[in-house]
């Protein structure tokens, strides 16, 4: 049984040996002699060469002895090293070359397969490489010169061994953006391109090319306004939810953007971040589109916003988590934003919470419309909308807000703390930070929480502990405690 299963092994290695053939001129001698030193460094990388100096014997018919390896299924590539002497007997149809030259010919144009006739140049003359003129017009090998003979030869053993260094990627998935049956046209479109570009090959408008990109995207709200004229009690559900949907092409282009910035540039653009989201709610404060909740249809009209404006900054900072941006994610969450009130003209102090508010039409009005029991319709609509990240990716962040407003409370009496809406939805079993138990994820994630130890990270735990308390809500929000494994905090390596 050991020697059939020997014998298998050596017969199933000897069946994936690559078998190669070498056509060539034997003029002149230093020709042959590089010919020779070829085949036995591709014999040395584990390929079978067929060379009439090592295979062909004495009384056979050296003729059919090159026909037949030309044709032969068994022989997956056919060298054909080309110098001065090897051109001019293959166009002269002259001798062993000329016959083979007759056989290759009729074989490259005959079969659909091209690729298995490999030109290798190993002569210039007048600069232009010594090729036969039936395949003048193939890529070729080239092994002429010293200087650039190793990474040639490589180009032809990955050849041989069907492995490129270049490789076709993965078929991906249609862009989110063309989904849309009735798009919008977003002064955005084709911006994300240029910006990739531009970081991938280090130029240095890049940080211009984020600030209008940034400054783009705050015009492109006025487009997705709710007219106030336009609406009354009967038709702002679906005027809003209208305008919820055609805000998606504007949300998955910042994600498009966010993603890229983070995955091509080392940069934090902090500060150009914090500008940006003093701009974002500017614009709202500058269009008399109020951000506090409320029940009239004026400030009904503006649920579109809140709802965009949570799902858009839950996205952001789940890619700032992906990313493992931490420093960044913190200086937004405790950074006052300053904000022009436009009905007395005084600078004002808000933060990220401004982004989450409570939507009345789809958490009362829709929910009273459809008679449902649905904790929130909102997590139901950005899960609906959920295109690029897991869900759960979302809900995850969500919590994560919530507890990081806990470790920054807000100075700004009248802000309403982070509600995870999202966490209605969650499966009892999320965990929020499961690499918290390894010091090494712990020494990139502290700088979220404002510490440099876990002993202080344990104590601000204990001390938040009361505050942790999400009580008349349904959302299944682990204690802070349990979520950040207080009991295990970065005890592996």
């Amino acid at each position: 049984m050991l020697r059939y299963n020997i014998e298998s092994s050596m017969q199933s290695k000897e069946e994936k040996t690559i078998k190669i053939f070498i056509s060539y001129s034997w003029k002149p001698v230093s020709n042959k002699d590089k010919v020779l030193t070829l085949a036995e460094r591709l014999t040395n990388d584990g390929i079978h060469v067929i060379l009439d100096d090592w295979d062909l014997k004495e009384g056979q018919d050296k003729y059919h002895f090159m026909e037949q390896m030309v044709n032969d299924p068994e022989v997956q590539k056919v060298l054909l090293i080309c110098n001065k002497e090897y051109a001019k007997k293959a166009n002269q149809k002259i001798g062993g070359v000329g016959i083979e030259s007759l056989i290759v010919s009729d074989d490259i144009y005959s079969e659909a397969d091209q690729t298995k006739f490999i030109p290798v140049v190993m002569e210039y003359e007048n600069e232009k490489p010594c090729i036969p003129t039936f395949v003048k017009s193939r890529i070729y090998i080239d092994l002429s010169n010293e200087d650039h003979y190793e990474e040639n030869y490589e180009r032809l053993i990955r050849n041989i061994y069907n492995k490129p260094i270049s490789k076709r990627p993965p078929i991906g998935k249609m862009p989110v953006h063309l989904e849309d049956d009735d798009p919008i046209f977003l002064p955005t479109a084709h911006k994300v391109a240029a910006i990739k570009n531009s970081l991938i090959n280090q130029k240095e408008n890049s940080t211009l090319l984020i600030k209008d990109y940034l400054n783009t995207f705050v015009e492109s709200l006025s487009l997705f306004e709710i007219n106030f004229e336009n609406i009354n009690e009967e038709n702002f559900i679906n005027e809003v939810e209208k305008s919820i949907v055609e805000l998606q092409a504007l949300k998955n282009d910042f994600i498009e953007f966010t993603t890229s910035i983070f995955k091509y540039s080392t940069e934090d653009y902090e500060e150009i971040f914090i500008e940006f989201f003093e701009s974002f709610l500017q614009f709202y404060e500058d269009n008399d589109l109020r951000l506090d909740s409320g029940k009239s249809l004026n400030d009904l009209r503006v649920d579109n916003f809140r709802f965009f404006n949570y799902d858009l900054f839950l996205n952001f900072s789940n890619i700032l988590i992906k990313n493992q941006r931490f420093k960044l994610l913190a200086a937004i969450v405790k950074t006052d934003l300053i904000v022009t009130r436009k009905w007395n003209r005084k600078a004002e102090a808000t933060n990220f919470e401004e982004f989450r508010k409570y939507n009345y039409t789809l958490n009362e009005f829709k929910k009273q419309k459809l008679n449902s029991n649905r904790i929130s319709i909102v997590a139901d609509l950005i899960k609906q909308h959920c295109k690029i990240p897991k869900f759960e990716d979302l809900i995850r962040t969500d919590i994560i807000l919530y507890y990081l407003r806990l470790f920054y409370p807000s100075k700004i009496r009248y802000n309403e703390n982070w509600v995870p809406e999202t966490s209605a939805l969650a499966s009892s079993q999320i965990e929020i930070f499961p690499k918290i138990i390894s010091k090494r994820y712990f020494n990139k994630i502290k700088v979220l929480f404002d510490v440099d130890s876990v002993e202080e990270l344990k104590e601000k735990i204990l001390s938040l502990e009361d505050k942790d308390d999400l009580k008349g809500f349904n959302y299944k929000v682990p204690r802070l405690r349990y979520a950040l494994k207080y009991d295990e905090l970065a005890i592996y390596n």
